[in-house]
């Protein structure tokens, strides 16, 4: 990359500067559907690991204001993203009664390094927004709300499959974990709310003769392979190099976040012990997001951005110290701004 030597000749970002990387394909899916191979063909990376939902908004906006695709993009997930922070400070209310800690909680999502995404085409706003209104609404025992939130996060993507089990985890525990005293209507609302991803993966099938192409693409094309969470970090330290294929990672910051978001699981244990099932959700996402970084840590710390879970144990350190504030504050805030340069300049490991 060569720096200007003047502001003045600085390049100036326009809109098709953001729509990179993931972005392309969820406009393309919103334009003109899905890729129309057979699995059992050779073809080339095909968009089916793409959840429908963002792209599904996106395309009836376009088709009822006949708006620019990626202009509806941006304002989604901007949109979306104010929603959630929204949601997030009434449940952090919720849950600490103190209202530092909800500010705290909301600065530090909106320094997170990776925070760049929410404003971008991309599904992270949309599923941080649709994931914490589950909680917000179980919270205030509104089930009926937080089934239909969980059947939208199923199918918008991959983890959001995770909050129907969670939110049945919650029902057996308010039943004393005795499943016959579950109301009918809660067992309804479970099998409903998988409805929308088990009507995704038969669309699969149909269009791809693959009831799980969207899971065996990942594999085949997209290089994302499942393995045990701790076989990152057996990588990282055995292979010299250890990168992503597509070029430069920040490699060591991932693998220190990795760590960072482990030790908040734990903490959280404490934290938000009268809570179990955000424990839960947070172990259970950060899992799922170490289980596909066998090759590199390039994404961890986008998909670590919707758990919001831990930015509540970070929320809660930021009020209780002021120095851990301070250092975490300005350690996000300069990340971030590296982040962003990179995602501008095509750096791979902001993907």
């Amino acid at each position: 990359m060569v720096l200007p030597l003047f502001i003045k000749d600085s390049y100036k970002p326009v809109l098709n500067d953001y729509i990179k990387f993931d972005s392309p394909f969820y406009l393309r899916i919103a334009e003109r559907g899905y890729d129309q191979y057979r699995m059992d063909e050779e073809h080339p990376p095909a968009d089916w690991p793409f959840f429908p939902l963002y792209p599904l908004i996106m395309r009836g906006i376009h088709k009822v204001f006949n708006l620019n695709l990626p202009l509806i993009g941006f304002l989604l997930s901007n949109i979306f993203f104010l929603g959630a922070l929204y949601v997030i400070f009434l449940i952090t209310g919720e849950v600490t009664g103190e209202k530092k800690v909800a500010e705290k909680t909301i600065l530090y999502l909106l320094l997170f390094p990776t925070s760049i995404f929410f404003s971008l085409v991309y599904t992270e706003s949309l599923f941080l927004f649709l994931s914490s209104l589950v909680f917000l609404f179980f919270l205030r025992k509104q089930y009926h709300w937080s089934f239909l939130c969980a059947a939208l996060c199923a199918i918008t993507r991959v983890p959001g499959i995770v909050l129907v089990g969670i939110l049945f985890f919650v029902l057996l525990k308010e039943s004393n974990f005795r499943p016959m005293k579950i109301p009918f209507r809660y067992w309804v609302g479970t099998l409903l709310s998988l409805l929308p991803f088990l009507s995704f993966l038969f669309f699969m099938y149909r269009l791809t003769g693959d009831f799980l192409a969207p899971f065996h693409e990942n594999a085949l094309n997209w290089q994302r392979t499942l393995s045990l969470p701790w076989q990152a970090y057996i990588n990282f330290f055995k292979t010299k190099y250890f990168i992503a294929l597509g070029g430069w990672d920040l490699t060591p910051v991932s693998f220190f976040f990795a760590n960072f978001f482990l030790f908040l699981v734990v903490y959280c244990f404490f934290f938000l012990k009268k809570h179990p099932e955000l424990i839960l959700y947070g172990i259970l996402l950060t899992l799922i997001s170490l289980c596909s970084m066998n090759t590199s840590f390039t994404s961890f710390l986008r998909y670590q951005s919707v758990v919001f879970p831990l930015f509540l144990g970070i929320g809660f350190l930021g009020a209780k110290y002021s120095w851990f504030d301070f250092f975490i504050t300005l350690f996000f805030l300069i990340f971030q701004v590296i982040y962003s340069i990179g995602f501008i300049n095509n750096y791979f490991f902001v993907v």
